[in-house]
């Protein structure tokens, strides 16, 4: 009993080991794609904010036009 016993406390350690490094390796990579994810988002508004600023200053200079010429 006491082999068994042993047998089964050493294959329970091993899972254990086992399955905490691997939910350690699953954390990391969870952690490198959230990560990615965030820069992406980070550099997608950056482009979308450049875009809408650089449409606004177009506007602005079209508005800027059109009453110039009204003012003639």
């Amino acid at each position: 009993v006491d082999d068994n016993l042993g047998s089964i406390e050493k294959e329970y350690s091993a899972t254990k080991e086992k399955l905490e490094k691997e939910i350690k390796e699953l954390k990391a990579e969870h952690e490198r794609e959230l990560e990615r994810l965030a820069k992406d988002k980070e550099e997608r508004w950056a482009k979308d904010r450049k875009t809408l600023t650089d449409e606004i200053a177009h506007l602005r200079t079209q508005v800027a036009t059109h009453k110039d010429q009204l003012a003639f």
